[in-house]
C-alpha cells in the first residue's frame, strides 16, 4: 500500500491512489517548470515505496496530464533507469490519453529505453478529459 502524501500545486497535482489494489498514482494538470522539483521527490519517494513494499508493478494515469516539459521527462527517464537498473525492476504502467497525441510521442522512447519495466497503455476517455486545440 502507498504511504505517499498527494502534492497539490499551481496547476498540478501528483497523487497517490490507494483505493486501487495494484499500486497506482496519478499526474494531472501541467508539467511546467513548476511542476519539476516536486515531481522528482515524488518519483524518488514512490520508488522507495514501491521497492520497500516489494510491488510487483504500479500503474501511472497520465490522463489528465495535458503538458509535460522536457525537464518532467527527465525525472521519469531518472526513475525508469534506475527501476531499470538496481536489481530488483517493477512493470511501471504509464496509461495515456488518447485525445492527447503528444503523450504517445513524447511516451514512446521511454518504453524504448526500458521495454522490460515499460508498459504503455491507453486510458479509457472519461468526460473529464478535453480536447486539444489541435483537434478542434
Amino acid at each position: 500500500m502507498l504511504t505517499l502524501s498527494a502534492i497539490r500545486a499551481n496547476g498540478f497535482a501528483l497523487v497517490p491512489l490507494p483505493e486501487n489494489p495494484i499500486p497506482a498514482v496519478k499526474f494531472s494538470g501541467n508539467g511546467d517548470a513548476e511542476a519539476v522539483a516536486p515531481l522528482d521527490r515524488f518519483l524518488k519517494l514512490l520508488h522507495k515505496n514501491l521497492i520497500d513494499d516489494e510491488s510487483t508493478e504500479v500503474h501511472v494515469d497520465l490522463g489528465d496530464l495535458y503538458f509535460m516539459n522536457s525537464s518532467c521527462l527527465k525525472a521519469f527517464v531518472s526513475w525508469i533507469y534506475k527501476v531499470n537498473t538496481t536489481g530488483r525492476q517493477y512493470q511501471i504502467h504509464l496509461q495515456m490519453n488518447p485525445r492527447q497525441p503528444w503523450q504517445k510521442r513524447s511516451l514512446e522512447p521511454l518504453k524504448r529505453l526500458a521495454p522490460a519495466v515499460v508498459v504503455l497503455e491507453d486510458r479509457t476517455a472519461t468526460k473529464t478529459d478535453t480536447v486539444t486545440p489541435a483537434e478542434r
